[in-house]
């Protein structure tokens, strides 16, 4: 039996990777994302390496939108076993005139959207896999993305702070409801991720971490396979901050 994931956010970076890594795997992907090109590349990248996926447009902020994505990937792919919320971002999610300013100057609908796409997503998509997976009566995993931000807050990014902050306290409360049903809940925190065309060695992700490595999107679908695997069966409620250290550091701090 194909385990199948449902995987927010896939069409971006750190999500395309993430359901990569999971398709590689050997589990059935449903592609998700605001943007159905991003889906549709995401798609193709699977595929073309010889793995299962189906794509789906959601908006996460909108609770009928992710519930019926979720329903409708459930009826074309049979299950639902594994939930990653990776949907999210900053100020810049908000549009092209959004700004990263101090909170006292920032604007009504800046906080709406990044409040909404990473904490409202979050819950929305949790709880409609959640369904699933009880109905099923065969466990699951739900992994949601929180943020090294999350932990130590950063000025001008108050909302975004607010909003992982808040996945890392959902973590908690929904692995406490759903432990009874085998249902692992679990988040990771990742620092600042590289993206391919940052290749210079003179920038942040590089000098304010511990280890003086760049952490790749490659790293953080790792973690996320990890703790979709049996061998993290006995792991809930917990977020793995990945960041090479630079939250313990006084360097990372701004």
């Amino acid at each position: 039996m194909n385990k199948v994931a449902f995987i927010t956010g896939a069409g971006g970076y750190i999500g395309s990777e993430t359901a990569c890594t999971l398709a590689k795997a050997g589990i059935a992907v449903a592609v998700c994302d605001i943007n159905e090109e991003s889906v549709q590349r995401t798609v193709q990248r699977i595929t073309a390496d010889g793995g299962k996926a189906k794509g789906y447009v959601a908006d996460v902020s909108e609770s009928a939108s992710i519930h019926a994505a979720v329903d409708t990937a459930v009826r074309e792919l049979g299950r639902l076993d594994i939930f990653v919320h990776v949907a999210g971002g900053s100020a810049r999610i908000a549009g092209a005139q959004a700004k990263f300013v101090p909170l006292v100057e920032q604007e009504d609908y800046v906080i709406d959207r990044v409040l909404k796409v990473n904490l409202y997503g979050a819950i929305y998509g949790s709880r409609a896999a959640a369904r699933v997976m009880i109905r099923q009566g065969e466990g699951g995993k739900i992994v949601n993305f929180s943020s090294a931000v999350g932990l130590n807050g950063l000025k001008c990014c108050c909302d975004y702070a607010a909003a992982k902050g808040g996945v890392m306290s959902f973590t908690k409360a929904l692995a406490k409801e759903l432990g009874p049903y085998k249902i692992n809940v679990n988040s990771v925190a990742p620092g600042i991720v590289m993206r391919p065309e940052e290749t210079g060695g003179d920038d942040r992700a590089f000098k304010t971490n511990l280890l003086g490595e760049k952490c790749t999107a490659k790293d953080v679908a790792q973690l996320v396979e990890f703790l979709c695997s049996e061998r993290a069966r006995f792991i809930t409620g917990q977020t793995y901050v990945i960041d090479g250290g630079r939250s313990l550091s006084m360097k990372g701090s701004d």
